[in-house]
């Protein structure tokens, strides 16, 4: 069985099932939703996503995505919106079959991307997620000297996972890092 979750709607929604013959549909909206005539030519359910947090949005598409593929493949086709950039990056988290967009009204079947984070700024995001740390704490909690510190840390600031506190003397994670630790 092959499902298609997507948060698309209308000449899109219709294109993108018509290249995946999708078996069932799963369409993820957020906020009012408006059917279309075509939308509802589209077997398949529909799912609100019904929460402010991008983290539990982003928590409850990648279970709705595991939920899917207990039965099969999985394809995801993502547009513009609220939601999906999540949809996006939980496709490639959950490492679905197929990851879809439309570009005008053109298909466009999208490489899944990875994540490369080494071991050390994992450790780096996972301390950062319980507080604050400057460069020594970090330092001494991993057990890496302080020019290494930096090095990780200006790695993940460039990445958007982590960013200097006003005072610029300690170090957070961004909403960026914690979803990335999802």
């Amino acid at each position: 069985m092959k499902t298609l979750i997507t948060n698309l709607r209308g000449q899109c929604l219709f294109n993108v099932s018509m290249k995946t013959q999708p078996d069932g549909l799963i369409v993820l909206h957020y906020g009012k939703h408006r059917k279309t005539e075509l939308d509802s030519f589209l077997k398949g359910g529909e799912i609100r996503i019904d929460t402010e947090d991008p983290q539990d949005a982003l928590n409850k598409i990648m279970e709705i995505i595991r939920g899917a593929k207990i039965h099969g493949d999985v394809y995801v086709a993502y547009g513009s919106g609220d939601i999906g950039p999540l949809l996006n990056f939980a496709a490639n988290k959950e490492e679905v079959a197929g990851i879809f967009t439309c570009f005008g009204e053109k298909v466009v079947q999208l490489p899944p991307f990875e994540l490369k984070i080494s071991k050390t700024r994992l450790k780096i995001m996972k301390m950062l997620t319980r507080n604050d740390f400057t460069a020594v704490e970090i330092g001494k909690e991993i057990g890496i000297s302080r020019a290494m510190v930096y090095k990780h840390l200006n790695g993940l600031i460039e990445a958007g996972m982590v960013k200097r506190s006003h005072s610029m003397e300690k170090y957070g994670i961004t909403d960026a890092g914690v979803l990335a630790m999802t």
